[in-house]
């Protein structure tokens, strides 16, 4: 009995979630003009005395759903320049029902002439009441339906849909839960990104753009930012609405340009229609980037005024030398309704930094969507895409470059290691070759090995041989990741290596970077050494891996190597005597702490935030040959400076590199400070010092460079470089060298910088997209250097 009770119930509920579903009414149709019959796109249609509404598309129509609960509801159907007009709907109203707008009399107000435009006047009475009913403004909810549209010069090439809830506070921000979605068959759902969370209100005091922070119309400063001149007046059911012209005072500022047109009696914004300036630009390979923007927004009959949509026109253009893709046309048009204002939101929304989440209960399928619920119905040309596009018709296709490098890009499609390594393609884990070339190695040619045999143990091994000193290397380890939490992760490792070691690594020049110079003829940047033994270590982090903190023991037998070549392709025989070292076994044990200690030095083409700190210690009582403390230090900094508002600000980039010791230090552990190389000086090297680095004991570096970016010469109106991403950067550096004690091996063969090396110079950014050209001068002994480097990009 209680089964069939069961079953009785089941069965009951099933119809009553029907019949919730069901209680409501749907109606579509066509807003137009009563006079021309024209469509009217964007035109609001609202239900009286309540949040709930939508607005049209650009044939002029709409889909509105009502609930039972709401009816007999009456609507409302304005737009600027129009009579409003209103309808009581009921269950026995049609579904389709069309609205024809009388075009509202305009009467012209009288302006009092005087030395403001009228238009500031008024910008400036709408931002003071902004600034009243914002303040009362804590919190609100809403649904919102996105669509966006990728096309290229022929044809839409890709449709993505959403029906979502917004969330927003005052002191936490937005937060969006997507509940559906539908897409074009070329789109899988996982890519589908289309939201309102990062869509912008022109309401707001600051607005961003694509990382670009930008002052609002209505900003309490806007008046310092922005001229507002009156260009006109129309008006909404008689009343006046004024047309205002935006134009920036600041040419070196991110600004919107366009119209605005605000409510008299109300002194509120009712749309703006604005395009970032030419300021909001992106550097290479991003050739154009143009976007234009038009918002409405709505009071319903309350005291909030709430954009009930938002529309997003865009032409992006990408080329570089020897790739030039297809314009991309974007098209977005989102609208909001339901309104829920100054509500209590859920807690769990704002438990992490995540904007944006999935509804998991609703998002299997696209059934809110199939239902037409809460949407904006679409045009002809995107039910066709609906229709016609398949799974075939990839992005890639669409957007295929042309160019002499278009080539390699329609080879990436296939496998990723090609020639003579692609049967590495078929075996697990990750095989790479492991190639150098140097006077003591002559040439090497190994490869290298990684696969995690499960997501916490990883294992790796490396082999080669050497030609020069007919030696082979080999080596391997694992790392065990035992501890992963939501506080705190941590690794244990061990590793075994006999291989060819730097003595005084730099941290700029890898083996693999300086093969062309050794074989174009340097006399050889970095001298080496034999190394054989094994290193353990246990490493903590925070879960971001930003902060970590590492211990480590090392066991291994360090001996002398002899330069075995002086080959180069150019047949300069610059033979250099490779520096001996202190031999023995070294038993240590290290502590390295630090910020983004993973973070691989990247030629300055990017600003780093890294910090590391390390001490190591080794002595007779480790059981060592040796006896010292070592002290070493590197500080990688990125600081905006001016122009905060930009997405790439001014910057200030901080480098140093410093060290010290006590005890007996063998020259196989001096610090280095790094030089140009062949004509070539990235961040983080003297630009005014060549061929081997400067060598000590104890040093100290110090380099400087702010970037000005494009600022000085948009500031003088030289547009062509503007247009090419051509920046300025200033640059210094200072670096000191104590050389080893006499005691030391060799002392005769160190660089050092005697006393201290000061240098200055400028840098010409980005030619060609990819280089920067530095003039510098030392300081003590003026004479201009000229190097090449990786430009600064970002």
């Amino acid at each position: 009995m209680s089964k069939k009770c069961s079953v009785y119930l089941f069965l009951l509920f099933l119809l009553l979630a029907g019949g919730v579903t069901q209680a409501q009414t749907t109606i579509t149709g066509t807003i137009t003009d009563a006079k021309t019959g024209k469509t009217l796109p964007s035109a609001n249609i609202l239900i009286k005395n309540t949040y709930h509404g939508t607005i049209t598309n650009t044939s002029g129509n709409f889909s509105l759903t009502i609930p039972d609960s709401l009816l007999p509801a009456t609507l409302l159907v304005r737009y600027i320049g129009y009579q409003s007009t209103i309808r009581t709907i009921n269950t026995k109203s049609a579904s389709e029902q069309n609205f024809a707008l009388q075009p509202s009399v305009t009467e012209m107000q009288e302006i009092v002439v005087t030395d403001e435009d009228p238009g500031v006047r008024i910008m400036r009475e709408v931002i003071s009441r902004k600034q009243q009913w914002h303040k009362k403004l804590n919190t609100y909810r809403a649904d919102a339906y996105t669509r966006q549209r990728l096309a290229n010069d022929t044809s839409i090439v890709s449709i993505t849909e959403s029906v979502s809830e917004i969330f927003w506070d005052k002191q936490q921000g937005h937060r969006e839960v997507l509940k559906s979605k539908r897409q074009t068959a070329n789109i899988k759902a996982g890519e589908n990104f289309a939201g309102v969370s990062y869509l912008p209100n022109f309401y707001d005091d600051n607005v961003e753009i694509a990382d670009f922070e930008l002052v609002g119309v209505t900003h309490p400063k806007a008046l310092d930012y922005y001229n507002f001149k009156l260009v006109g007046q129309t008006s909404l059911d008689n009343k006046t609405v004024f047309k205002i012209k935006v134009t920036p005072t600041r040419k070196l500022q991110p600004l919107f340009k366009g119209t605005v047109f605000v409510l008299k009696d109300k002194y509120a914004l009712l749309e703006v229609k604005l395009t970032p300036n030419d300021v909001v630009n992106f550097p290479a390979p991003v050739k154009s980037f143009n976007l234009d923007y038009k918002q409405q927004f709505n009071n319903f009959g309350k005291s909030f005024w709430l954009p009930v949509d938002v529309r997003i026109n865009g032409k992006i253009k990408i080329s570089m030398i020897g790739l030039d893709f297809p314009k991309i046309n974007f098209n977005q048009i989102s609208r909001l309704t339901n309104y829920h204002v100054n509500t209590s939101l859920p807690d769990s929304l704002y438990r992490q930094d995540d904007l944006f989440s999935v509804d998991s209960t609703t998002i299997r399928s696209d059934s809110l969507l199939n239902d037409q619920i809460n949407t904006v119905p679409l045009s002809e040309d995107e039910q066709q895409a609906y229709t016609t596009i398949d799974s075939s018709a990839t992005l890639e296709k669409a957007f295929k470059p042309s160019g002499f490098l278009s080539g390699f890009v329609d080879n990436s499609e296939g496998n990723s290691t090609a020639g003579f390594f692609s049967f590495l393609n078929s075996v697990p884990g990750k095989i790479t070759p492991d190639l150098r070339y140097n006077r003591v190695d002559q040439a090497y040619i190994g490869l290298k090995y990684k696969i995690n045999l499960f997501e916490q143990l990883e294992l790796h091994t490396n082999g080669g041989y050497s030609t020069g000193y007919e030696a082979w290397s080999y080596g391997g380890g694992a790392e065990w990741r035992w501890l992963n939490t939501d506080i705190l992760q941590s690794s244990l490792g061990w590793n075994y290596h006999a291989e060819t070691a730097l003595q005084s690594p730099s941290y700029i020049y890898n083996p693999y970077i300086l093969i062309l110079p050794n074989l174009l003829g340097s006399r050889g940047y970095s001298d080496y050494y034999r190394s054989e033994g094994w290193r353990s270590f246990l490493e903590f982090g925070l879960p971001d891996k930003e902060w970590a903190i590492s211990f480590g023991f090392n066991d291994q037998t360090e001996t002398s190597l002899n330069t075995t070549t002086a080959y180069d392709f150019l047949n300069r025989d610059n033979f250099q005597t490779n520096r001996p070292i202190d031999e023995g076994q070294l038993h240590s044990i290290d502590i390295t702490a630090g910020y983004n200690l993973d973070k691989r030095y990247n030629f300055g083409i990017t600003g780093q935030k890294y910090l590391k700190f390390k001490f190591e210690h080794s002595s007779p009582t480790l059981g060592s040959d040796f006896d010292f403390n070592q002290y070493t230090t590197r500080l990688s900094w990125s600081f905006p400076t001016f122009y905060q508002r930009r997405f790439l600000p001014n910057t200030l980039d901080v480098n140093v590199r410093a060290g010290t010791y006590s005890g007996d230090l063998p020259p196989q552990k001096l610090g280095v400070v790094d030089v140009s190389l062949g004509g070539s000086s990235p961040f983080g090297t003297l630009k005014t010092a060549h061929r081997r680095p400067f060598r000590g004991s104890q040093y100290l570096s110090v380099n400087l460079e702010h970037n000005f970016r494009t600022v000085p010469f948009e500031a003088i109106g030289l547009h062509p470089l503007v247009e090419r991403n051509i920046s300025i950067i200033l640059f210094g550096g200072a670096a000191k060298t104590w050389p080893q004690q006499p005691s030391q091996t060799s002392p005769s063969l160190l660089k050092t910088t005697d006393g201290v090396h000061w240098e200055i110079g400028a840098s010409l950014n980005g030619i060609l997209g990819l280089f920067r050209i530095d003039f510098a001068t030392q300081i003590k002994q003026p004479s201009l250097s000229v190097t090449v480097s990786t430009a600064r990009l970002f």
